[in-house]
């Protein structure tokens, strides 16, 4: 990181797990706590009440990270109560820090805008990872989905009005932050961890020849006909589908027999499970949560020098001779095909040579940048 002067401490209130699968939140934090003290924040979720053992933990995860495990009331659900939580929470991060220190509050989710009003600060960051206000496609009982995207409107709001900052994965992100008058917003896509795939020499063949392949979270965006129809399509390729099914996903009873859901590998093996990949699919259902998206996989594919065919996604419009647009089982047949035929080992070290302008280092640079001159 470049010397620009010192940076206050980071407290970041994530929505994701520090143990989960490696998305952008751990990646920015890892890198910022080079430059500052960071404590990583887990989100108090209700199902966690069931484990007072780890409340108030604190764990040293990477060099100037240290994640806080929030303790977690039974029945947080309720607002009064859920307002003590906060509060509790709050203090306990008082504790942690420096007396007199006002350190930055980087926010990923809305649900902890409450935290701006608990706690002195110098800078209130709200970092857009995605859409938090469209619906994903998960079904939940009663409407549940409807009633807690407009609880996240609400305070998502309320966040664009405090924040000092605003980072914005994608472009329509940022235009969406703008029309709601938040001040000082950034572009600040995902990027990759460039040096894991420094080696890009492909692994020996395991299973038949062209192996197309998906490494992420199988969620309710991911269009699961789409690559049930796609491999249908294509029976003598084989299409191996890495990474956990969330518990709102079904997969289909009927599985082509050339289709593999793989089931999630750790973080260390991603680099060497796309190596064996021909091809890389972005199979997204065409939601407005999937356009306004950064998708971190495929910064890893193109990291990996792998031909991409996505669904819609408006950050790959700016960049047509990386990923191809697709829709449909069909076009992604037809895409894959063109994809597979054209393929050179040029193409793939200009794919390659992309991605390491788009590396994590980059990316919390950029950021650091911003906060100095905020």
């Amino acid at each position: 990181m470049t010397d620009r002067g010192p940076i206050a401490p980071v407290v970041c209130f994530s929505n994701l797990d520090w143990d989960y699968l490696r998305y952008r939140k751990q990646h920015l934090m890892e890198r910022i706590g080079r430059a500052t003290p960071v404590i990583y924040v887990n989100p108090p979720r209700a199902l966690k009440w069931k484990h007072p053992g780890q409340w108030g933990t604190v764990t040293d995860v990477a060099p100037g990270v240290r994640v806080y495990e929030p303790p977690v009331f039974p029945g947080i659900r309720w607002s009064p109560l859920k307002a003590v939580n906060y509060r509790v929470i709050a203090a306990a991060l008082r504790g942690m820090l420096p007396e007199g220190a006002k350190p930055i509050l980087w926010i990923y989710s809305p649900h902890a805008a409450r935290f701006t009003e608990l706690l002195d600060s110098s800078l209130v960051v709200y970092d857009m990872a995605d859409d938090y206000t469209a619906p994903t496609g998960a079904t939940l009982r009663g409407g549940g989905e409807r009633r807690e995207l407009r609880a996240l409107d609400r305070l998502e709001r309320r966040l664009f009005g405090r924040a000092d900052v605003v980072f914005a994965v994608s472009q329509p992100l940022r235009d969406k932050a703008t029309a709601a008058g938040a001040r000082h917003v950034r572009l600040l896509p995902n990027g990759c961890d460039i040096e894991r795939y420094a080696d890009r020499l492909r692994e020996p063949r395991r299973i038949p020849r062209p192996v197309i392949g998906y490494v992420g979270t199988v969620a309710p965006r991911f269009d699961v006909e789409l690559v049930r129809e796609l491999a249908r399509l294509r029976p003598e390729w084989s299409f191996e589908m890495v990474g956990p099914v969330t518990p709102h996903v079904t997969l289909p009873a009927d599985n082509p027999p050339n289709l593999v859901w793989a089931g999630e590998v750790p973080y260390a093996d991603v680099p060497a499970t796309i190596k064996r990949f021909d091809a890389c699919i972005l199979p997204l259902r065409e939601i407005e949560y999937s356009y306004k998206s950064s998708p971190i996989q495929v910064f890893d594919y193109l990291a990996a020098g792998k031909p991409v065919v996505s669904s819609p996604v408006a950050q790959f419009e700016a960049w047509p001779s990386l990923v191809t647009t697709a829709r449909g089982a069909a076009g992604f047949a037809a895409a894959l095909d063109e994809a597979l035929g054209f393929d050179t080992a040029e193409l793939q070290e200009l794919r390659h040579q992309f991605a390491r302008g788009e590396s994590w280092d980059a990316r919390a640079r950029a950021a650091l940048d911003t906060l100095a001159a905020a």
